[in-house]
């Protein structure tokens, strides 16, 4: 059986956080499944890499970041391809053409403090902001290229201004989030600083596509390790609320990874098999007809587990690695 190694951050110092909010990252479990990753990786695909938490954290000599979320991808690479310096300061400019909050300079007292309604505290800054947003997001979604560098620069701004700093558009294109309660403060600074520093020390490509495309397909069964991480099943998401992710692709996530281990192509997969009353049928199925893959629990707390069948309540988050000869 393969052993699993102790993880040591022997090339990254710290981890780096994915400067996107975005739903179902892997940050806090990064010391769980990482150490059951391949000690040399070569190119590494981290397929529906999401905001690219776990590419940014995996040593490797290059990651191909690829998920089907154009918005996502687009977003990744323009703030990969900026001086961090002249993207604070065009960012610093909008916010203050659109009258936002910017507490990582001021305070967030120094805003709090100009609302009229200050007895909803939970609300935090959404009063202050909420006709600047507006008009920011009106703004952004007039725009007829989404890739262009105004595009990507108000699309920032409104995940970070938006509601739970989360991504969400309608399915005619258009970004639909109401107004948060956050802004432009000294953490999302932090996270932004890194992730750029992070990613320009590495080589990195950002792929937009479905893992059902010869184009991706292509590139995981050239890769030295690929990472999935894709929508859960039996979850509910703000990146599925369309339902795009079904039984249909669930089944063919999993033939894929039966392709990927007849070539003998190491991956690891993170996924959900339980929640609640709810369980992961085809995932379930699938882990029983093999005996040549180990499953692991994840504690979101930190406690490592080997998989066992006896069934247990709440959810049940795991991660999946075959076992080649």
């Amino acid at each position: 059986k393969r052993q699993v190694r102790i993880f040591c951050m022997s090339i990254f110092d710290t981890f780096v956080k994915s400067p996107l909010n975005y739903t179902g990252n892997k940050y806090r479990i990064l010391p769980q499944i990482l150490p059951h990753f391949p000690q040399s990786i070569g190119t590494m695909v981290d397929l529906f890499c999401g905001g690219a938490t776990v590419g940014l954290n995996t040593p490797c000599r290059k990651v191909l970041f690829v998920d089907n979320n154009p918005y996502v991808i687009n977003l990744l690479q323009y703030l990969a391809s900026c001086r961090f310096d002249h993207l604070l300061c065009d960012l610093e400019n909008l916010i203050l053409q659109y009258g936002l909050s910017f507490s990582a300079q001021h305070s967030y007292a120094f805003y709090y403090q100009k609302q009229t309604d200050q007895v909803h505290r939970n609300n935090g800054l959404k009063e202050y902001n909420s006709q600047g947003f507006y008009q920011l997001r009106e703004d952004y979604n007039a725009l007829p290229d989404k890739t262009c560098e105004r595009a990507n620069l108000l699309l920032y701004l409104l995940i970070v201004y938006g509601f739970n700093n989360d991504i969400r558009f309608s399915r005619d294109g258009y970004f639909n989030l109401p107004v948060g309660k956050t802004d432009l403060n000294k953490n999302n600074i932090r996270k932004l600083k890194a992730y750029i520093e992070r990613v320009q020390s590495i080589l990195s490509d950002f792929i937009c596509g479905d893992f059902r495309s010869e184009k991706i397909q292509h590139h995981i069964f050239s890769a030295d390790f690929v990472y999935a991480d894709p929508p859960y099943l039996i979850t509910n998401a703000v990146y599925n609320e369309s339902h795009k992710w079904n039984l249909q692709t669930e089944q063919e996530l999993l033939l894929l990874l039966d392709k990927m281990m007849q070539q003998h192509i190491p991956f690891a997969l993170s996924n959900m098999i339980a929640k609640g009353q709810r369980k992961n049928v085809p995932l379930c199925n699938w882990i029983n007809r093999h005996t040549d893959v180990q499953v692991f629990d994840i504690d979101f707390h930190y406690r490592g587990a080997y998989y066992n069948k006896k069934e247990r309540d709440g959810e049940r988050e795991i991660l999946i690695v075959p076992e080649y000869e």
